[in-house]
């Protein structure tokens, strides 16, 4: 057990937000996501069984089809500015001539007005027939009848969501997606300034959407509330002259070379003032309703202890992870992978080469160095480029090439690396996909294979590439701004884990470290039911990681407190991890000889991201094609 003990700490925030999509305060739709399956069974099948019945008078022209969800799009996507701009530099590009800017607004009154847009919206969807059309439209209809079903699922339980966490909450995120708030032209930087002019609006309706959860009993409890506090604290610069938000600012107007002097000098004047008078009064103010309200949690506890939290729960983590699996199954699908690593990394043991053996317990010893070039000496490369660009080279067997894109690798501010993510990727502009950003938090303090494996799932073959791939596959635009965690989590987790054979470390070696680090996985997914389903203590928390050789009180502590903060988040990561291992089994048993992991990452890949099951039911044809 000493591999799982070893490693443990260090990457107990790894899963926290990996890949920020800024999503509060659009429209439901692409908050909550449906998911649901047809049947209890899991198989790959033909799609040729399943087609929509057409009614009379159901349209049946594709083209059409096409048009209204183009026109969903633009409706969606001009709700919310931050999603606006994160999605097109360009919003011509997409038809869209003006927009409103906007964070979005959070209050009952326009969720009720949600709603009623998502069964206006289902009712229209309804209308199609898409039958006779591509198999890619009749693709996208299930998504999109899926999420918005979901959504209405989820809509009694509106105050069980929780926009605050001190591991990814909108208060962190904002910051981080402002600060990349790409200036391509003088509009970015006036909408970019009008924005800063709503935050602290927006941030009251933050603040009245958590007195409304503490009035119904629904508030978090008080440590979540003091972690908030000490976080927004730093969002508050001593010194604005050291503020990243006016660094950030001054750097992107250097890049618009049509500025003039004066036009420079007032832009800066005026993110200065709306620094003063609306940012930082935000964080104010959220840090005194926070202060205020604190001790209003009354469930220091999983979701279960909540009235119907249970249910909200099981939801919850469909809509996470795109399994339709129940909790219980997932549970015994969890277990069971965990043990046959740990038989497997016992297997492995006594056969270990010495060096192999060498090359691990140096890694476990660097686990808690305080030096990231401690255990440099592992492997050939010095730089997360270097990584990076060797991850290209190697993949190339295995996974269908993307369309070329550019990069920068940028460091967390040293301010911020307490409450950010160790890693995290930005997702491009689908008509700017060149540009791509991935933040490495060093007071993580990575060795060499963490930070070559979390490149591996921030970049190639991860997010990076399966976001620029998925741009070049020209998806409805409506896919790409339905957010389905299992499939994105899943395949970074996915790919990370066969990272580790392309470390260039010894065979045996590079295996057992994958092994324990889904050992490690697993125990964040087991933890995180038997809390928000079954209803763990901390005492049971222990219990559980104690079998595992765990037994450090802080740490388990602090990871208890995490999972009690980010229900059903590590279950994106994991399951969808486990979803993709199963769907490749079933296809390796389905096409035997002829199963080709070329093929089989193609058609994942050019399906899009998606619930599993819909995965499942469209998977040979998109085999097929890519054969």
């Amino acid at each position: 057990m000493r591999h799982l003990k070893t490693s443990f700490q260090s990457i107990q925030k790894k899963l926290s937000s990996s890949f920020l999509l800024p999503v509060y305060g659009l429209f439901a739709l692409l908050l909550i996501l449906g998911l649901y399956r047809l049947n209890g069974s899991s198989m790959i099948i033909d799609t040729a069984s399943y087609t929509h019945s057409q009614d009379a008078g159901q349209k049946t022209s594709e083209k059409e089809f096409d048009a209204w969800l183009r026109q969903l799009f633009q409706s969606q996507i001009t709700a919310n500015t931050l999603n606006l701009h994160y999605t097109l530099a360009d919003p011509s590009s997409a038809e869209i001539a003006q927009y409103p800017v906007t964070f979005g607004e959070i209050s009952s009154q326009n969720e009720d007005a949600q709603l009623a847009s998502l069964e206006n919206m289902q009712k229209e969807l309804h209308a199609y027939d898409t039958s006779s059309m591509s198999v890619q439209a009749q693709m996208t209809y299930d998504i999109l009848d899926d999420s918005i079903q979901r959504s209405l699922d989820m809509a009694p339980y509106y105050y069980y969501d929780e926009l605050l966490s001190s591991t990814g909450g909108l208060q962190s995120e904002y910051p981080i997606l402002l600060a990349e708030y790409a200036f391509h032209s003088k509009q970015d930087v006036e909408d970019y300034l009008e924005l800063l002019s709503q935050y602290d609006t927006y941030f009251s309706q933050v603040c009245a959407f958590e007195k409304e959860k503490a009035k119904r009993g629904l508030f978090m409890n008080q440590k979540a509330a003091e972690n908030l506090i000490t976080q927004c604290h730093a969002f508050i610069p001593d010194n604005s002259s050291e503020s990243f938000w006016e660094t950030a600012f001054a750097e992107r107007l250097d890049q618009i070379g049509s500025l003039s002097k004066k036009e420079k000098k007032s832009y800066l004047k005026q993110n200065q003032e709306l620094l003063q008078d609306h940012v930082y009064p935000a964080y104010r103010k959220l840090i005194a309703v926070l202060k205020a309200l604190k001790k209003e949690g009354k469930n220091a506890q999983g979701l279960c202890h909540f009235e119907d939290g249970k249910t909200y729960y099981e939801l919850l983590v469909k809509n996470s992870t795109g399994s339709a699996r129940s909790i219980p199954q997932l549970q015994k699908m969890t277990e069971s992978q965990r043990d046959r690593c740990l038989s497997e990394l016992a297997l492995l043991a006594p056969v270990l080469t010495k060096s192999a053996s060498a090359s691990i317990q140096k890694r476990q010893k660097n686990d808690t160095a305080s030096s990231p070039a401690a255990s440099s000496s592992l492997l050939p490369y010095n730089t997360p480029e270097e990584m990076l660009e060797h991850l290209k080279t190697q993949i190339q067997s295995a996974f269908p090439a993307a369309p070329k894109a550019g990069y920068t690798i940028k460091n967390v501010n040293e301010k911020l690396q307490d409450f950010l993510s160790p890693a995290f990727y930005l997702t491009s502009p689908m008509d700017r996909f060149t540009e791509n950003c991935i933040y490495i938090n060093s007071g993580n303090n990575y060795d060499d294979i963490q930070l070559f494996t979390t490149l591996a799932h921030e970049g190639y073959p991860g997010h990076l590439y399966q976001t620029v791939y998925s741009y070049s596959a020209k998806l409805s635009p409506i896919r790409y701004i339905l957010y389905h965690g299992g499939f994105t989590e899943g395949w970074a987790t996915y790919v990370e884990m066969l990272s580790y054979g392309y470390t260039g470390l010894e065979e045996t070696a590079a295996r057992a470290l994958m092994l324990n680090q889904d050992a490690t996985l697993s125990l964040y997914a087991s933890i995180d039911m038997g809390v928000h389903y079954d209803g763990w203590s901390l005492a049971d928390t222990a219990e559980f990681l104690g079998s595992y050789g765990i037994k450090q009180v802080s740490v388990i502590s602090e990871i208890y407190q995490t999972i009690i903060e980010n229900p059903a988040n590590y279950l994106k990561y994991y399951i969808g991890y486990l979803e993709f291992l199963e769907l490749k089994e079933q296809a390796k048993a389905y096409y035997g000889n002829d199963f080709s992991e070329m093929i089989f990452h193609t058609a994942l890949l050019d399906m899009g991201s998606a619930p599993f099951y819909i995965l499942e039911k469209y998977f040979a044809k998109f085999y097929k094609a890519a054969d």
